[in-house]
């Protein structure tokens, strides 16, 4: 087991890394760059801004085959699990989703496949939910993960739901107050991370996430109109609640991200971050498969592992078991 749970901690830093980059430099500045870059403007900031964009999009299309690639580590260790009873009826949701979103990034996309995809990530969903309250997570993490599966639920028939509304069987309103309640629930999700925080949470932690938390404040201070559009466009957020509220649940994603990250807790640290950084109207298969992983990963840091592959390898430091850690 141990090579496959050396790869799954080796690719989730490789996506980690890929997927900050691609939001940073392909989600948000590419769309921010609508504002600055004109005709005028100097070619070697043009050129600059357009080969910032290019990696962005390279890393987006990277991140697409690395987040499936691990979904297939994550495969192998919930088959090996100690929870062997109920983690193996994952296996097979999770193996056909990749497999059905492999097919659709290949190229080959229908109506009927696309509902076979979330098919199965909704039978993931309910997996993950009825899984996580049989581990030694706290009753933070529990109602994150909880919370979070509801809430892309709705997503999910929300899609469903839009071609509906087409053919004129239900209204655009419900559609509306639909998406909505899962964009409230998803907020909720982050706020129910704040009793987790005592115990990750340190100085730098603080520092990181009050940076983050300014620099959002300040896309408002700066151009307001901006914001709506960047977090339609990067995020699917249709910001009906007051921003304040997303900023406060930026502040706790990346201080719980960070703290926990330092305690060596990879897996619930990269987990939360990539439930934070998905796309909440699913334009794609690939922010579907951020959260589904980051809930997996979730899940997975409850179950006591060897620490050279579930612990971040800090040789100044006494390695302590992530599993314990958790459940304390």
């Amino acid at each position: 087991m141990r090579l496959s749970s050396n790869t799954l901690l080796l690719f989730t830093r490789i996506l980690a890394v890929a997927v900050l980059l691609e939001v940073a430099l392909f989600r948000i500045f590419a769309r921010g760059g609508v504002y600055f870059i004109r005709e005028e403007t100097p070619w070697v900031l043009r050129a600059s801004y357009t080969s910032f964009v290019f990696l962005g999009n390279v890393m987006f299309n990277f991140a697409a085959l690395v987040v499936l690639l691990a979904l297939a580590l994550v495969v192998i260790r919930l088959w090996r699990s100690p929870e062997r009873s109920m983690s193996k009826a994952l296996v097979v949701p999770v193996s056909l989703m990749i497999l059905f979103g492999g097919v659709m990034i290949a190229g080959t996309n229908n109506s009927g496949l696309s509902q076979l995809y979330f098919a199965t990530s909704f039978l993931v969903l309910i997996g993950i939910t009825a899984l996580v309250w049989r581990t030694n997570l706290s009753l933070s993490l529990k109602a994150f993960a909880s919370l979070t599966a509801v809430s892309y639920a709705l997503v999910y028939v929300f899609k469903e739901s839009a071609g509906l509304a087409g053919n004129g069987v239900t209204s655009g309103s419900n559609l509306i107050s639909l998406f909505g309640s899962s964009e409230w629930l998803a907020v909720l999700a982050f706020l129910a991370l704040i009793p987790a925080l005592r115990r990750v949470i340190d100085r730098r932690a603080v520092i990181v996430a009050t940076v983050a938390a300014v620099l959002a404040l300040g896309m408002v201070a700066g151009r307001a109109d901006s914001v709506p559009l960047i977090a339609t466009w990067a995020f699917g957020l249709s910001l009906n609640l007051p921003y304040a509220t997303y900023v406060i649940a930026l502040w706790i994603v990346v201080a719980f991200a960070v703290g926990a990250y330092r305690r060596g807790e990879l897996l619930p640290a990269v987990g939360v971050l990539l439930v934070f950084l998905g796309h909440r109207t699913l334009p794609l298969t690939y922010f579907n498969d951020l959260a589904i992983l980051g809930l997996l990963l979730v899940l997975l840091s409850a179950w006591p592992v060897p620490d050279a592959w579930l612990t971040v390898n800090r040789p100044w430091r006494r390695s302590a078991s992530a599993g314990a850690e958790i459940a304390s």
